[in-house]
C-alpha cells in the first residue's frame, strides 16, 4: 500500500465535499493516522521487526490485559499505540503503572502533531542538507568536522563554494596526512551512503571495498549524488577504550523556548562488530546517560532490543562508569542550541575529540524510539500534559 497515494486520495475526497477548513484539517489528520497505522509495519523495518517479536513472544501478558492497556493508550493519545509493540510493552516482564504506560509517546503523535506544532518545516532544509548545515554552523561558530571539499553537480568546491580541481584536494591530503576521510551524501540519513577511506602505509586512501579515493572514484559517485568530504575526527582515549573503530557520539535532545534551553535527554552511541560508524541503523548500540551526572546506564541496547552489560567487542562494562567531561559536553550543547532559535527541538550528534566537542549533526526530526527504548516514556520530560491540545491546534503555532 502506497502511503502517500492513499493519503492524497483522502484529501481529495475531503476537498471535493466542500467541508470547511477546520473540518478538512481534522478529517485529513484522522485519515493520515489510519493510513499510518495500516502501512507503518511495511514502511518501517523496525516496526516490522517489532511485530515479528510480538508474534513469536511466549511471554505475553494475558490477552485481556493487552487489550485494556492498548485501549488506555489509544484513549489518552487519540491514535493507535503502535509503540506498544515497538517497546515490548506487551511482555509479562514489562509490568508498568498507568502513568508509566501513558508516558510512552506514540511516534505518529510525535512526528505528525507535536514536532510540527513547535517547529516549522520551512527551516528543516538548513539542517538536512549538509552543504547548508556546514555554512550555517560556520556562520554561527559552531565547531564541526573540517570540510575538505564539496562535490556538487560533478564539480569540486571549497566550503565557500569556490571551484577547485582534484589536484587541489590531493595536495591537501598529502600535506595533512588525515588518517581517515568521510565522503557523505549531502542529504543522507542514518549513515546510509557514506564512504569511509583510511590512509594506508603508501599514503593512499582506500575503503573496505578496496576503492581508492581518486578522481575516477569521485566522478563515478558524483554522477549519482552530491557529497561533502570531511576529515575524520580523533576521539578522546576514553571513548576509544569502549570502542575504537568508530567515532562514538552523543545524541542529545534540546529544547529552546524563548531563549531558555533545556537538555531533555541524552544517549551515547557506539559502533559494533568492527563497523566504522556508530549509527544504530547500521547495527550500533546505545545507552542512556544521566543528564545531571554523566553516569552511564547499566545496559546498552540495539534497535532489535538486544541488551549488553558491556560492549560486545571490547567487554567494556558500562555500570559504574561516567563521562569524565560531561559538564563540558552539556555546556557545549546548551550554548550551541541557543545559537539556533529557529528550532525548538533538536537532537545533536556530538563527538568528544582531543580538540574538544564537535557537532556532527543537529537533527530537527530525530529517532524518538531509540530514546524511549533506553529510558522509558518521555511524555513528562517533553511536558506533554494533554495530547488533545495538539489535535485541536494542528497547523497552529504559538
Amino acid at each position: 500500500m502506497d502511503f502517500a497515494y492513499v493519503e492524497g486520495q483522502f484529501k481529495k475526497i475531503v476537498q471535493s465535499k466542500g467541508i470547511n477548513k477546520i473540518a478538512q484539517t481534522q478529517f485529513a489528520l484522522r485519515s493520515t493516522e489510519i493510513v499510518h497505522r495500516l502501512t507503518y509495519e511495511k514502511r518501517y523495518n523496525r516496526m516490522e521487526q517489532a511485530m515479528e517479536r510480538f508474534r513469536k513472544c511466549n511471554n505475553k501478558k494475558p490477552r485481556s490485559q493487552i487489550k485494556r492497556e492498548i485501549i488506555l493508550c489509544k484513549k489518552f493519545w487519540k491514535c493507535y499505540p503502535l509503540h506498544y509493540y515497538r517497546h515490548n510493552l506487551y511482555r509479562k516482564d514489562n509490568e508498568l503503572s498507568e502513568r508509566e504506560l501513558l508516558n510512552y509517546i506514540p511516534e505518529f503523535f510525535f512526528y505528525y502533531l507535536f514536532l510540527p506544532f513547535h517547529d516549522s518545516k520551512k527551516f528543516e532544509n538548513l539542517l538536512t542538507d549538509k552543504n547548508l548545515t556546514e555554512q550555517l554552523f560556520r556562520n554561527h561558530n559552531i565547531p564541526q568536522a573540517h570540510t575538505i571539499c564539496k562535490l556538487i553537480d560533478n564539480h569540486i568546491y571549497t566550503n565557500n563554494l569556490i571551484e577547485k580541481n582534484f589536484d587541489d584536494v590531493k595536495q591537501e591530503l598529502v600535506e595533512n596526512k588525515y588518517q581517515k576521510i568521510f565522503v557523505k551524501p549531502l542529504t543522507g540519513l542514518g549513515g546510509h551512503g557514506i564512504y569511509i577511506f583510511n590512509r594506508n602505509a603508501s599514503g593512499q586512501y582506500v575503503n573496505k571495498d578496496e576503492n581508492m579515493l581518486d578522481e575516477s572514484f569521485l566522478n563515478k559517485i558524483c554522477s549519482r549524488d552530491n557529497y561533502i568530504m570531511e576529515s575524520g575526527l580523533e576521539q578522546t582515549p576514553e571513548f576509544s577504550e569502549i570502542y575504537p573503530y568508530s567515532v562514538n557520539t552523543f545524541r542529545i535532545i534540546t529544547e529552546n523556548k524563548g531563549g531558555t534551553v533545556r537538555i531533555l535527554h541524552a544517549i551515547l552511541r557506539f559502533g559494533r562488530s568492527g563497523n566504522e560508524i556508530d549509527n544504530t541503523s547500521k547495527g550500533g548500540i546505545f545507552l542512556n546517560i544521566n543528564i545531571r551526572t554523566g553516569g552511564l546506564a547499566t545496559y546498552a541496547i540495539s534497535h532489535q532490543c538486544e541488551s549488553f552489560m558491556g560492549h560486545p567487542d571490547t567487554n567494556f562494562v558500562f555500570k559504574g562508569n561516567r563521562i569524565l567531561n560531561w559538564a563540558e559536553i552539556r555546556d557545549f550543547v546548551t550554548e550551541n542550541a541557543m545559537k539556533l532559535p529557529l528550532f525548538t527541538y533538536l537532537a545533536w550528534d556530538i563527538a568528544s575529540t582531543k580538540k574538544g566537542p564537535v557537532v556532527i549533526e543537529a537533527n530537527p526530526k530525530f529517532g524518538l524510539d531509540g530514546h524511549q527504548l533506553v529510558s522509558g516514556g518521555l511524555r513528562e520530560i517533553f511536558r506533554i500534559n494533554d495530547p488533545r491540545f495538539y489535535w485541536i491546534n494542528k497547523g497552529k503555532r504559538i
